[in-house]
């Protein structure tokens, strides 16, 4: 009995220190006594993955013409074979989810529903949602399952300007991610935008005040989701401390840097291409809220991946309905249209004009336009009546994008002394592989001039590139401008737009080659959709020639 009550009263001593050990550590988690072991409010420590595919422009569908699958559905599966799914994955769009003549009709509908089905949880939107108008950027981003984010833009429709947020938080595995946005502030170079956007372009200044608010919200770590070109990442990531990650898009180049900010923190650039041809995995090491460590791995989509069934089912209708709309009319020319060779390639033609006053209207900022008539294609009379996707496919086969490059008045002249030569002529002492193709001669818009065919032709030696005559065939060369033509300045810069073939040196321009970079800005408007856009908006057009290129033989 003794014994029995000695073992008893041991056992009530042993269950009284284990309620108060138990309790003890119940007040020390919750901060009470302000204990280090207050886990809510510790730094977080643990690894978070990120995934990126920018840019995808509407390339959604069958990668060749035997493909049963889908590029969207394989980005899907690819997506959930990297962990898309798991709490600690976050996937980011960088800007740019549709483009041109499949965005317009359907308004990026079936781009955003098949990327929320992939599992996109945050994106920033890009330049290209605003090629037609607000209002079908609206459609698209009210379509979006997860959030869409940009700092530095601002819409007067108030539904709109509260779906696009300036940033938002997430919680991946347990950490909370900070994503703010970030568009180009290039962006009303490239687009013309509606009354009822406002761009802010000071993005230092914009991303150092949703640091700062993410920071006051609990963000453990943050990320910037941008849409603009390298040096402005960089120039972001030197300028805003704070940002732990930037994932962006825009430049279509593959690339990652470390660039330290001001305060000596770093932060890493990830950019991962253009058209769905990759996936990036970023896995951050994060040790009490710092990142320690960043992994990058790159992925190539190609046709033989897994294709996830479900996207694939839903995107493929859009696709077959698309392509049996091309033969459908956009619009009505009630003149026959000259894409002939032989006229594009020697004179002024009304298809020319049309073309490169189309871009000169659209473009902004545009003085004047040069055009390869190598690049518009056909080479027959183009019947007045309708006009579809298809007749402009056959006049567009290449992917033309407009660059805008500011030129003097001397380099303009000496351009198009270039474009002269192509006009051979007996006895003129020019060998054809010292003068530019005959696919070189410019179509312009915002010139007037003579090309005197008996004059001496610009020549360069082909094996030297040396300038063996500098050409004198262009007279009389003017400027149209809203008071009517005048005489070129040789020493004014105007800002010209031209093909990025032509930009990059392509037909022998190598004078546009030389020029610097920091003076050519790429608006990224394909030629095709601008015309596209011209037919549906001014339907019926009735293009005709003015006499702005007169040759002289």
């Amino acid at each position: 009995m003794k014994r029995a009550s000695a073992i008893k009263y041991v056992q009530v001593i042993i269950l009284a220190v284990t309620v108060i050990a138990i309790t003890l550590l119940a007040v020390l988690s919750t901060g009470i006594f302000g204990s280090p072991g207050n886990t809510d409010d510790a730094p977080y420590s643990g690894t978070i993955r990120i995934l990126t595919t920018p840019d995808i422009h509407s390339h959604l569908f069958p990668m060749s013409d035997n493909d049963t699958g889908t590029r969207i559905g394989r980005i899907g599966a690819l997506a959930d074979s990297l962990g898309e799914e798991e709490e600690n994955t976050l996937y980011l769009f960088a800007g740019d989810l549709g483009e041109g003549s499949f965005y317009r009709r359907y308004a990026g509908v079936p781009e955003v529903t098949s990327y929320s089905m992939a599992g996109v949880d945050a994106a920033v939107p890009g330049n290209h949602a605003f090629d037609f108008s607000t209002g079908l950027f609206q459609k698209w981003a009210m379509n979006a399952s997860y959030p869409i984010v940009c700092a530095n833009l601002d819409f007067t429709d108030p539904a709109l300007n509260d779906t696009v947020k300036d940033y938002t938080i997430l919680d991946v595995g347990g950490a909370q991610v900070g994503v703010f946005g970030i568009i180009t502030p290039q962006l009303e170079k490239m687009v013309t935008l509606d009354n009822d956007v406002t761009l802010s372009e000071n993005t230092t200044e914009i991303g150092t005040a949703a640091v700062q608010s993410l920071k006051e919200e609990g963000a453990d770590i943050i990320i910037a989701l941008t849409h603009q070109d390298k040096e402005d990442d960089r120039e972001l990531a030197a300028s805003v401390p704070g940002i732990d990650l930037i994932i962006g898009g825009h430049d279509h180049l593959v690339w990652n840097e470390m660039v330290t900010s001001g305060d000596g923190t770093e932060t890493m650039i990830v950019h991962a291409g253009k058209y769905g041809e990759e996936m990036d995995t970023v896995d951050l090491t994060i040790i009490d809220g710092v990142v320690t460590e960043t992994v990058i791995e790159r992925y190539t989509i190609s046709e033989d991946m897994a294709d996830d069934k479900a996207i694939t089912a839903f995107v493929s209708p859009y696709y077959t309905k698309y392509t049996e709309s091309l033969s459908e009319g956009i619009g009505y020319t009630t003149v026959p249209l000259d894409v002939r060779k032989q006229t594009l390639r020697t004179e002024e033609t009304n298809a020319g004009d049309w073309v490169t006053d189309t871009v000169r209207r659209t473009v902004p900022g545009v003085d004047m336009v040069l055009i390869n008539a190598g690049s518009i294609r056909g080479d027959r009379i183009i019947p007045a009546g309708e006009l579809s996707y298809l007749t402009l496919n056959e006049m567009f086969p290449y992917e033309n994008m407009i660059v805008t490059v500011q030129m003097t008045g001397r380099e303009i002249t000496e351009t198009l002394e270039w474009s002269a030569s192509a006009l051979s002529v007996s006895g003129d002492g020019c060998p054809g592989a010292d003068r530019v193709p005959s696919g070189g001669f410019m179509q312009v818009s915002g010139l007037q001039f003579a090309v005197n065919t008996t004059a001496d032709t610009r020549c360069i030696d082909a094996e030297t590139g040396k300038i063996t005559a500098a050409g004198e065939r262009i007279e009389n060369l003017s400027v149209v401008t809203a008071a009517g033509p005048v005489p070129i300045d040789r020493e004014q810069t105007y800002t010209v737009a031209v093909t990025d073939y032509i930009s990059n040196g392509g037909d022998g321009y190598t004078i546009l080659e030389r020029i610097p970079d920091d003076r050519k800005f790429n608006t990224e408007m394909n030629l095709i959709d601008l015309v596209a856009d011209e037919i549906e908006k001014q339907s019926p057009v009735s293009p005709k020639t003015d006499g702005r290129i007169r040759v002289v033989e």
